[in-house]
């Protein structure tokens, strides 16, 4: 284990520059000065014996630079520490996002799977047959909701994410396990949190935060794990102490390339007199993840888009200045028509007064204005509906929940979303 141990320190201390596995969402020079410090202090405190800390330095390093490297000493460190089902966690996301000529990642591989088979044998070393002897269980053998622990359930908390892309949140649980995972999240702002189903994507379960919702300065979220009775069994965060991730143009962007959360769902044919007026469609129609179903999620018409909010807020100005307006030239319309009138009575009018210039001036003067009324109330009008119908998607267009699934296993690709795969 020393040799392993002076490696690691070795590999991931390495800090001269690399090629980046993305260009524009690199870690900026003050970051990499801070990760190189954590991951020093984190050294320091690995070889002094203080392994726990060790592993948070080494997470900071992580997270500030995004060196899959890290992953290694952050996994190793743990595996140090006989803490097997984390170290697990980490070793796993290590093979998913380091470079596929890592020094390491043979290393790693055996060690997954020493990890792996001393994790079934403890399993199956402690369940007790019928007559009280120990029987072992098949390798896919189904991981009951009994047989779950809240030790099971691993996620790495997101802490940045940039504006209006995709956000994929992560986590595992034992493949198998009869329990629904649960992602729910809202924007700042927003009262209420949408949830969303958790998927399997290789190894991880997986649930796609749509661009149209990833706006503001910050997202809120939390990870509820049920058992079929509906039972919460552990979390990531909680609805009054959720998790924050922080909205910022310059992080790292928290992708699957190839995970797609469409999900068709078929409906019952409509009838002729059923079909949508606005769009005119009938049949058969496909429900895709919310996500899908805002195609560009930052157009005029997507609600929760920058684009969309101006758009909102400038026809509802519109409509409260043209009625404005309107409302301004009426009651001068209303002026000229008393003058007219005064003008009409007055006392050195015997027997009657004459309609005079003065008169002529007031008369199109007052029409004038009645005109540019009836246009300002027109138009404000038109954009007061204009108006209510943006306020209305603006109020709908974020409240759609969806609903629970139980995880089954499946095989999937890797994950280039919470740590590129670079060098210092």
């Amino acid at each position: 284990m020393n040799r392993i141990a002076c490696s690691l320190l070795v590999a991931a201390s390495v800090l001269a520059p690399a090629a980046r596995a993305w260009a524009d969402d690199a870690p900026t020079k003050e970051q990499i000065e801070a990760a190189k410090k954590a991951y020093n202090e984190g050294k320091q405190l690995h070889d002094a014996g203080k392994l726990g800390e060790a592993v948070e330095k080494f997470k900071e390093s992580y997270r500030l630079s995004k060196n899959a490297v890290l992953l290694y000493n952050i996994a190793f460190t743990l595996d140090e520490n006989k803490q097997s089902d984390d170290a697990l966690f980490y070793y796993r996301k290590f093979l998913s996002d380091a470079p596929a000529n890592a020094s390491q990642r043979s290393e790693v591989e055996a060690r997954v799977k020493a990890l792996e088979n001393a994790k079934l044998a403890t399993e199956m070393a402690t369940k007790p047959d019928e007559a009280g002897a120990a029987k072992p269980e098949p390798a896919a053998a189904k991981h009951s909701a009994s047989a779950f622990k809240a030790d099971d359930f691993q996620h790495t908390v997101v802490e940045d994410a940039p504006p209006g892309k995709p956000l994929d949140i992560s986590a595992t649980v034992p493949e198998g396990s009869d329990v629904s995972v649960i992602l729910f999240y809202r924007a700042a702002g927003q009262p209420d949190f949408t949830q969303k189903p958790m998927k399997w994507h290789g190894k991880d379960l997986v649930a796609r935060i749509p661009a149209g919702a990833v706006t503001g300065s910050s997202i809120q979220y939390y990870i509820e794990v049920k058992d079929l009775s509906g039972a919460k069994v552990t979390s990531s965060g909680k609805p009054t102490e959720p998790n924050l991730i922080n909205l910022d143009a310059s992080a790292q962007e928290h992708t699957f390339a190839d995970f797609t959360d469409d999900v068709p769902v078929k409906e019952p044919a409509k009838h002729h007199d059923d079909e949508d007026p606005m769009h005119g469609s009938s049949g058969s129609v496909t429900a895709t993840s919310d996500d899908n179903m805002t195609a560009t999620g930052d157009g005029f018409m997507d609600a929760g888009s920058k684009k969309f909010e101006y758009t909102k807020w400038s026809v509802t100005a519109g409509a409260i200045a043209f009625i404005g307006v309107g409302v301004m030239f009426d009651l001068m319309a209303g002026k000229q028509a008393d003058a007219l009138v005064s003008d009409s009575t007055r006392a050195s009018c015997t027997p009657h007064c004459t309609f005079d210039g003065y008169d002529v001036d007031l008369q199109n003067a007052g029409e004038r204005d009645q005109m540019m009324s009836r246009v300002g109330l027109g138009i404000g009008i038109a954009a007061a509906v204009g108006a209510g119908y943006l306020w209305y998607r603006d109020l709908t267009g974020h409240h759609h929940a969806e609903s629970k699934v139980v995880v089954a296993p499946s095989i999937g690709q890797n994950f280039h979303g919470a740590a590129a795969a670079v060098r210092f």
